[in-house]
């Protein structure tokens, strides 16, 4: 136990030392309470390190923004290999907003030139890859059947076996 021991001779002082017992208990105890604290802090650590990388729902690569997740490919391919490729990874070519929103909407920011979920059917009609009906046809610069963004975020159309780069797109769920 630690005591106070008033200094030999000095009867009425207030002054006092520490025993020795106590300062090595005061030791014993910083040293026991800091290897308590570094073995939390590694549990902790070791907790969190445990925790999914993508706990967002997006896989390594991908971009998240406005609870989609995004796929930027640095390959490319005709239209039809790039849904492909969106489908193998539980995802389509990406679907967009109105043209105005593009830049808020696409978490991407360097040149593009990629496939979107755009496309025109038999009846000349564009849609997009889940059937939705395009609105706005006349924003559509060119005359082929397949979509993609430029680099001004115009959406243009071109041969469906063109090789472009393309985007896909998926909900933002947890895996």
């Amino acid at each position: 136990m630690c005591v106070q021991e008033s200094f030999p001779g000095h009867a009425g002082d207030s002054s006092f030392r520490t025993s020795p017992v106590c300062k090595y208990l005061v030791v014993l105890g910083a040293i026991i309470m800091g290897g308590t604290i570094i073995g939390l802090g590694a549990a902790l650590a070791e907790v969190i390190r445990k925790q999914p990388l993508a706990a967002s729902g997006c896989p390594d690569g991908w971009f998240r923004n406005r609870g989609k997740c995004y796929y930027f490919s640095k390959d490319e391919l005709s239209w039809n290999d790039s849904q492909s490729f969106c489908l193998s990874c539980a995802a389509s070519l990406a679907g967009i907003g109105r043209q105005q929103e593009l830049d808020s909407e696409l978490p991407y920011r360097g040149s593009l030139d990629h496939w979107i979920g755009l496309q025109r059917d038999t009846g000349g009609i564009w849609r997009w890859i889940n059937g939705t009906k395009f609105d706005h046809p006349s924003e559509i610069q060119g005359g082929a059947d397949c979509a993609y963004l430029d680099e001004d975020l115009n959406i243009n159309s071109s041969g469906c076996s063109t090789q472009r780069k393309w985007v896909c797109s998926k909900p933002d769920t947890p895996q």
